[in-house]
C-alpha cells in the first residue's frame, strides 16, 4: 500500500450485495452487505484509491450545492415548493412525498446533500418518464414518424439519442427546458429514424418541421443553463 490513509464511514446494509464506495461531501462512505469480511476493506479502498482522490478533490473544488426550496419543470409549466423534515434515525434513507398543492417533503437526512439530490433525481425521473414518453408519442403522431420505443435516462452529455432500431433515449433533464426547446429536441431525434447521421438530406428533412431549425439548434446547445446544479450533484 501507499499513500495516506484514506479516511472512511462505514455502514452495514441488509440490501447491499457487494462492497459499495460513496464520495460524497461527508468524504468516503463504504457499505458493506451483513457478516462482509471487513479486514478485505483496506486492500479495496486501495485498489480504488485513484478514483477516490479524485472524487474527494473534485467535491472540494466545487462550488458549494445547497438543496433546492423549490423546483422549476419549465417544460410542463409545473413548479414545486420543496419543504424538508430531518429524522432522527433515517438510517440514510430519504422518501419525497407529494401533496395537491404541488407542494414536495422531503424526510431523511437534509443536511446530507447529495442524498437529497439523489432522491429529488428519483422523483425527477419518474416525472420524466410520466410527461416526456406520452408527449414524445404526440410528436410522433403529428409528424407521421413512429419509433419503437422510449425510455428516460441521465445522459450526462446527450439531451436524447436514437438508435438504428428506432429507439429513443431521453435524458430527464429535459424537464428544465422550455417546451420549445423539447419539442425540437423530440422532433431532431424523430428525423434520425428516417436519417441516421447529420448529412444534408437529415436537415432537410428537419427543415420540413421546423424551418427555424438552426436556431434551435443553437439554444440547445446552450440549454444546460436551465438545469440546476443539484441535478449533477452525486
Amino acid at each position: 500500500m501507499s499513500g495516506t490513509k484514506i479516511e472512511y464511514t462505514l455502514r452495514e446494509s441488509h440490501r447491499a450485495k457487494r462492497v459499495i464506495l460513496r464520495v460524497g461531501v461527508k468524504g468516503l462512505e463504504v457499505v458493506v452487505p451483513r457478516r462482509f469480511g471487513r479486514r478485505q476493506l483496506p486492500d479495496i479502498i486501495e485498489d480504488h484509491r485513484d478514483w477516490i482522490e479524485k472524487e474527494l478533490q473534485r467535491i472540494q473544488e466545487s462550488p458549494a450545492v445547497v438543496a433546492p426550496q423549490s423546483i422549476n419543470l419549465l417544460s410542463i409549466g409545473n413548479t414545486w415548493e420543496v419543504d424538508y423534515q430531518a429524522l432522527a434515525s433515517s438510517n440514510d434513507q430519504f422518501s419525497v412525498k407529494e401533496n395537491a398543492a404541488n407542494g414536495l417533503l422531503v424526510q431523511g437526512d437534509i443536511d446530507d446533500v447529495p442524498g437529497v439530490s439523489l432522491v429529488l433525481i428519483e422523483w425527477l425521473h419518474g416525472k420524466a418518464h410520466a410527461h416526456l414518453v406520452p408527449w414524445l408519442k404526440v410528436i410522433s403522431q403529428e409528424v407521421a414518424i413512429p419509433f419503437q420505443k422510449a425510455t428516460v435516462r441521465g445522459q450526462a452529455t446527450r439531451w436524447a439519442s436514437c438508435s438504428q432500431s428506432g429507439n429513443i433515449s431521453l435524458n430527464r433533464s429535459l424537464l428544465f427546458l422550455p417546451a420549445r426547446l423539447v419539442r425540437h429536441v423530440f422532433l431532431h431525434e424523430l428525423c434520425h429514424i428516417r436519417e441516421a447521421n447529420h448529412a444534408p438530406g437529415f436537415w432537410k428533412h428537419l427543415s420540413r418541421f421546423e424551418p427555424e431549425f438552426k436556431g434551435f439548434e443553437s439554444e440547445v446547445k446552450k440549454a444546460n443553463g436551465y438545469v440546476p446544479d443539484w441535478v449533477s450533484l452525486r
